[in-house]
């Protein structure tokens, strides 16, 4: 397992920072651009093919995103549906947060583990998600 004091100093480093995630949703032609913010809010002990690995598990806060990923959660909201289940964004976005701690870790692979609730739209973008017209 990981310390909790690594864990404390690379929140420190990455609390302000903001990232940006460019992949697919819905389809891997459909591509969209989004702005996020993320912390470690903890570690757990996961079986992934027949081993017990450490992930880490990630918060993540969706600031901002390009007309087409708007326009698409605008879609979903309207029609209550999950957007956070949705395979290719969740999978990508796992992958470029990997990416982003391997520094953290000294490590070529990062687990990650996203919860049922630690996927969230910040305040500021879901206004401007709610103001659009279908």
């Amino acid at each position: 397992m990981i310390s909790e004091k690594h864990i404390e100093r690379v929140n420190k480093v990455i609390k302000d920072m903001v990232f940006d995630y460019h992949g697919p949703i819905l389809s891997e032609t459909m591509m969209i651009d989004l702005q996020y913010q993320f912390v470690i809010t903890g570690q757990k002990k996961m079986i992934s093919v027949g081993e017990y690995y450490d992930y880490l598990i990630v918060s993540v806060e969706i600031i901002g995103g390009g007309r087409m990923a708007t326009t698409i959660f605008a879609v979903f909201n309207s029609i209550n549906g999950n957007l956070f289940k949705e395979y290719r964004f969740i999978n990508k976005l796992q992958r470029d947060i990997s990416d982003e701690l391997q520094y953290f870790f000294g490590s070529d692979y990062v687990r990650i583990h996203f919860t049922e609730n630690s996927l969230r739209i910040s305040d500021e973008y879901q206004k401007e998600i709610d103001e659009i017209k279908l």
